[in-house]
């Protein structure tokens, strides 16, 4: 029996690699899975501290250690053109403007119209200055000369009493205030009555001194165009309509036109750029400065605003504002992008003052920012990269009226009141609809008193004479109404075909039988025929007020002013008035 010796082969890489060799393994996959104890998450949301280790963690798993390879701006320098406005064109007129008062009191001033109170006023104010100076002997005269010739309306009963109160007692300031700045021949309406009166020299001189002096208060006092004729007001359209334009350089002018002004204040967003349209005006004013360029550079500061996110997570916000009660929806995507500019990209935006001077047109030729690295970049206005071609959006720019598409990178900053004082409604005058007797009616709410104040048109409409009973004849049960009437202040638009169509229509001022005047201004400040055009008058109607303003300007000059206003009305109105009725007769007692 032969036995065989087991031979291990020779230990050499090659045999290692045999199959018979190889060291078996097991691979096995494990996942962890947390396992909630609560369905809230307000532990997680405190953030405990644990330990540093902990800390660091939580910041890792924010991504604050994640980096990025982004340079941060350290210097910007931005080119600009500033063009000046130095003409304002209205309807009528075209004259130099002056940025030194404010726009919209070169735009809406009016002329005051002569009533009482304002008489009154005038007069106190000059008797005053004849008392300091000696001269109330000459009392008597100056009320015999300037008599109170107004007369108050039998409903306006306050109206009546100021009448009663001053009568005999003061003079017309108003219309002495019209003599002394009325020359002819070189020589005041005022100046011709003291001579003809046989004043001496002294008493002339004394006068002559106290009557500029009433002249400069009462043009410190109100600020009004110079003519009554020059105003941007339309009453056809029931808005204000002006342009304010620039100085023609190399065949080139800037204009900016207003065609629906009515809000009371303007901005840049008022303004509309027509480069077509020209304002001429000769001579040039004296004022003029041609297009500047404007070259400034300034540090880049990073965007702050309340309520911020801070860029580290164990950094406390302050709770001014709260990003999760933004009530939106899914098409509420204004307050979903300010959401996200909020939380995600606030900290990515920085901020770069720019200068401008009120009244100027400026247009940005781009910025040049320069980064950490050395590194310069051009940042041209929004809307005018190539690679913007198919949207053109951007905002804070002034729209061309003759290009709608066309991205004009124009801003306006006009010289804008901030703010300022508004007294009550002189004059407020409700434009509604009537369907059913398919007219428009101007209802005077409220109307100007001789006491300088509104008073209400309904009391100021009534009619102190009532009419006689109706007496029927013989034994009549109904009787025929040929039409039924509407109270004073209820003034009717009727509709008209427009001058040359008969599909267009406009609404004509017209008058009840029988009845007074309009007592305001606005019905009454165009001679007929006076047109409305249709499509001012909505369904829901406008409400016009004339009322004064005051604002104080940056010179720290006191500017006051009688303007308009128009905003939207409360809907349609039924005046009652019927035609053609049959009605029973009530019958008569006894």
């Amino acid at each position: 029996m032969t036995h065989k010796k087991n031979v291990m082969p020779e230990f050499t890489m090659e045999a290692i690699m045999l199959t018979e060799y190889r060291i078996p393994s097991i691979t096995a996959y494990n996942r962890l899975e947390p396992t909630p104890r609560t369905t809230h998450f307000d532990r997680s949301l405190k953030a405990e501290v644990r330990d540093p280790l902990w800390m660091l963690c939580r910041q890792w798993q924010f991504g604050e250690f994640q980096g990025e390879d982004a340079a941060s701006p350290v210097t910007a320098q931005i080119l600009g053109m500033h063009t000046p406005m130095d003409r304002i064109n209205f309807p009528n007129i075209t004259f130099p403007y002056d940025d030194n008062i404010p726009l919209e009191t070169n735009v809406e001033a009016e002329r005051l119209t002569a009533n009482l109170f304002l008489a009154v006023q005038m007069g106190r104010s000059f008797l005053k200055l004849m008392k300091e100076d000696g001269l109330i002997a000459h009392l008597s005269r100056l009320i015999g000369k300037y008599k109170l010739g107004y007369e108050p309306d039998p409903n306006d009963a306050e109206g009546l009493q100021l009448l009663k109160a001053v009568e005999g007692k003061i003079f017309d300031g108003y219309s002495l205030h019209n003599d002394i700045t009325t020359v002819i021949a070189g020589k005041s309406k005022f100046q011709q009555w003291m001579e003809d009166e046989g004043l001496t020299q002294s008493d002339q001189d004394k006068f002559n001194i106290i009557a500029a002096e009433l002249a400069g208060q009462y043009e410190r006092n109100y600020s009004q165009p110079k003519e009554a004729t020059h105003s941007a007001w339309l009453p056809s359209e029931l808005e204000y309509q002006f342009a304010v334009s620039s100085m023609i350089e190399q065949d080139q002018q800037k204009t900016l036109s207003v065609d629906n002004y009515h809000e009371g204040h303007l901005d840049w967003y008022s303004f509309d750029l027509n480069l077509k349209r020209s304002v001429q005006l000769e001579p040039a004013p004296a004022s003029s400065k041609p297009t500047k360029e404007n070259h400034v550079s300034f540090l880049p500061a990073p965007v702050a605003f309340k309520g911020m996110p801070h860029p580290r997570f164990w950094m406390m916000e302050e709770g001014q504002t709260d990003f999760g009660k933004i009530d939106t929806s899914p098409t509420g995507l204004l307050h979903l992008l300010l959401a996200e500019f909020g939380l995600i990209y606030s900290n990515d935006w920085f901020l770069l003052p720019y200068p401008l001077e009120v009244n100027n047109l400026c247009e940005l030729k781009g910025i040049v920012v320069t980064d950490v690295f050395g590194h310069h970049t051009l940042v041209r206005p929004a809307g005018r990269g190539p690679e913007t071609d198919w949207h053109r959006w951007t905002m804070f720019h002034q729209t061309d009226v003759n290009n709608n598409t066309s991205n004009s990178n124009y801003f306006y900053l006009p010289a804008a009141v901030a703010g300022s004082l508004e007294g009550d409604p002189l004059e407020q005058v409700n434009f509604l609809r009537d369907e059913m007797a398919n007219l428009v009616w101007g209802v005077e709410n409220t109307v100007p008193s001789q006491i300088g104040r509104g008073v209400n048109g309904n009391e100021m409409a009534l009619k102190e004479i009532k009419p006689a009973p109706f007496v029927p004849a013989g034994n009549a049960v109904v009787r025929y109404v040929l039409g039924t009437t509407v109270p004073q202040n209820w003034i009717p638009f009727i509709p008209v075909h427009m001058e040359g169509s008969d599909t267009e229509i406009q609404l004509q001022r017209a008058r009840m039988p029988g009845a007074k005047s309009p007592l305001g201004v606005l019905l009454t400040e165009k001679k007929a025929p006076y047109y409305v055009n249709e499509q001012k008058i909505p369904r829901s109607g406008v409400v016009v007020e004339r009322t004064f303003q005051r604002t104080r300007w940056w010179n720290g000059k006191t500017y006051l002013w009688l303007g308009r206003y128009k905003e939207a009305g409360k809907g349609e109105g039924w005046s009652n008035l019927k035609f053609d009725q049959i009605e029973d007769i009530p019958p008569r007692e006894g």
